[in-house]
C-alpha cells in the first residue's frame, strides 16, 4: 500500500506539473500547436482518473448518516473552496459572479465541482447499493446519473455546466471501475499485457497529438478522437509511474502531489506577473523559453509562500483550501 500510494501521489505531483505549465503557455498566450496538446490531454483526465479510481478503490457508504457524513466532508473539501475564491475574486459583484459559475462553471474552479458531483453520484449510488445489497443497483444508479447529465447536455442545459461534466465524466466511471474491481482485473490482466498496451498506446497518443488537434472540440467526432488520446495518454504516465522504482526525484513529486488542492487554487493567478503588459511569445524560442522557464519559477515560488502562509491560518486554510489540517 505504501508504494501504491506513493504512485498515486507521484501521478497527483506530475498532474499539477502539467497544469501549472499550461497556464504558463495560456495566460501568456503562447503559440504551440504540439506540447500543449499533450498537456491539454493529460493534466485533468489524470485527476478524474486517480479521483475515480481512488472512490472505486475505497471504503464505501454503509448506511445514510455515513452518507451524510461523507457528501458533507466533500462539500467542505471541494464547495467551500469553490465558492470561497469566487467571492474573493469577485468582490465587487458577488450575486453576478455566483450566477455566472453556476452556470459556466469554467469562470471559477470547475475542477471542484465537477468533483463534487461525480462523488456525490458515486456515493448516491453505494448508499442504493447499502440498502438493498445489490451491486446491479450501484452501477444502474451511477450510470443512471451519467445518462442523466447527457441528456441534459444534449437538451441544452447550462446549470452546472453538463458540457464540462460530460467530457471528464467517462475518465472518472472507468477507473472507479478499474478501483472496485482492482484485484479481479489485475489478475485477468497481465502486468505484461498492461505494459505492452501502455506503452504501444504511449507512441500511438504522441502521434496522434503531432498530427491532430486535441485542443479544440469541434465535433462529436473530435470529442472521441480526444477522449481516446487522453486515455491512451493517461494510461502511458499511469504505467511510467507505476514502473518507476522508488528515488528521490518520484518522493519529491509525491510530495508536491500531496498539496494539489492548494497549488490548484492558488498558481494561476500569478502566471503572467512578469508580464502585466500581455505580450505574446513564441513559445519555441530562446525568448520564449527562457521566459517560460522564469514565469513557471516566479509562480512556483510565489504559490508556495502562499500555502505556506495560509496554511498557518485555520480559519482562512478551511475557507481557501477545504482543509482543517495543514498538509
Amino acid at each position: 500500500m505504501k508504494e501504491r500510494n506513493n504512485s498515486i501521489d507521484c501521478l497527483k505531483g506530475i498532474a499539477i506539473l502539467l497544469v501549472m505549465f499550461g497556464h504558463v503557455q495560456v495566460h501568456n498566450h503562447m503559440t504551440d500547436p504540439y506540447l500543449y496538446d499533450i498537456i491539454k490531454s493529460l493534466q485533468m483526465p489524470l485527476f478524474f482518473l486517480i479521483s475515480g479510481y481512488l472512490a472505486g478503490a475505497g471504503t464505501k457508504i454503509r448506511d445514510f448518516k455515513h452518507y451524510r457524513s461523507r457528501v458533507g466532508k466533500r462539500a467542505v473539501s471541494y464547495l467551500l473552496p469553490f465558492f470561497s475564491w469566487l467571492v474573493l475574486q469577485h468582490m465587487t459583484y458577488i450575486p453576478r459572479a455566483l450566477k455566472t459559475a453556476l452556470f459556466q462553471l469554467d469562470y471559477g474552479l470547475w475542477f471542484l465541482m465537477a468533483l463534487f458531483l461525480f462523488t456525490w453520484m458515486a456515493y448516491t449510488a453505494q448508499l442504493l447499493k447499502a440498502k438493498t445489497g445489490k451491486e446491479w443497483v450501484f452501477w444502474t444508479a451511477l450510470l443512471t446519473g451519467c445518462l442523466l447529465v447527457l441528456a441534459a447536455y444534449l437538451a441544452g442545459v447550462t446549470f452546472l455546466s453538463p458540457s464540462i461534466l460530460i467530457i471528464y465524466l467517462p475518465y472518472y466511471v472507468s477507473a472507479y471501475f478499474w478501483g472496485m474491481y482492482s484485484e479481479v482485473l489485475g489478475k485477468r490482466i497481465s502486468v505484461k499485457f498492461q505494459r505492452a498496451a501502455a506503452y504501444g498506446g504511449g507512441i500511438v497518443f504522441f502521434l496522434m497529438a503531432i498530427f491532430l488537434d486535441l485542443v479544440t472540440v469541434s465535433s462529436v467526432v473530435m470529442l472521441g478522437v480526444q477522449t481516446t488520446a487522453s486515455f491512451l495518454g493517461c494510461l502511458f504516465v499511469i504505467r511510467l509511474v507505476l514502473d518507476w522504482k522508488e528515488n528521490r526525484v518520484k518522493t519529491r513529486l509525491a510530495a508536491l502531489g500531496q498539496y494539489t488542492l492548494e497549488i490548484y487554487v492558488l498558481h494561476y493567478q500569478f502566471a503572467t506577473v512578469l508580464n502585466p503588459g500581455g505580450k505574446a511569445y513564441d513559445f519555441w524560442s530562446v525568448q520564449g523559453l527562457g521566459y517560460s522557464v522564469a514565469a513557471f519559477a516566479v509562480m512556483s515560488a510565489i504559490t508556495a509562500a502562499g500555502i505556506w502562509v495560509i496554511g498557518r491560518m485555520w480559519g482562512v486554510r478551511v475557507l481557501l483550501f477545504g482543509k482543517g489540517k495543514r498538509g
